[in-house]
């Protein structure tokens, strides 16, 4: 049988953009209790332009580097993520980012769409429900949410859908 597609976010759930951009304006350190989405949405990008390079060292997310080098050995494991269209230097930060954080395990296997839903697979992993996520044909694992708080939780999660997945493929062969 071959591996399942795994496609997973970049910032807010393998890098910390959150966390970099609350140490650059420490007033934004909560983006989902920000009352104003929209005035917080400005605010992020103006930070992000007066700092080209932020993607190139975002913290990771605490698990994230572990969970997913686990699961590779079960999935084929893509990163999916949205660039800034109007700061370039987002497209090689996140390359950047990528490379140094999952060597091989990344190498060509990062992929930048404003549509998530235009791409095929079977899981992904992301913590919005914009540019595509939530019209994903395969399944969207919400991350930070009160189902999937942490990697721990979706790690769970993944390598049980594994297991059953892999129980239904052989118990068809069987038949």
């Amino acid at each position: 049988m071959s591996k399942k597609i795994l496609y997973l976010d970049m910032d807010g759930v393998v890098a910390d953009f959150e966390k970099r951009i609350g140490e650059l304006a420490p007033e934004l350190q909560n983006f989902k209790g920000h009352q104003d989405q929209e005035g917080l949405s400005d605010k992020i990008d103006q930070i992000c332009y007066a700092n080209p390079d932020i993607f190139h060292d975002l913290p990771p997310i605490k698990g994230a580097i572990e969970a997913v080098e686990k699961l590779s050995a079960h999935y084929e494991i893509f990163f999916l993520s949205t660039a800034m269209w109007s700061l370039p230097q987002s497209f090689t930060g996140k390359r950047i980012w990528i490379e140094s954080h999952f060597g091989d395990l990344g190498r060509k296997r990062l992929i930048l769409s404003h549509r998530k839903d235009l791409l095929k697979g079977d899981f992904l992993v992301d913590d919005r429900t914009k540019n595509g996520a939530a019209e994903f044909e395969g399944e969207h694992i919400h991350f930070g949410t009160s189902q999937f708080p942490d990697w721990k939780t979706v790690s769970s999660y993944l390598k049980d859908k594994n297991r059953y997945l892999l129980k239904s493929k052989q118990e068809e062969l069987e038949e």
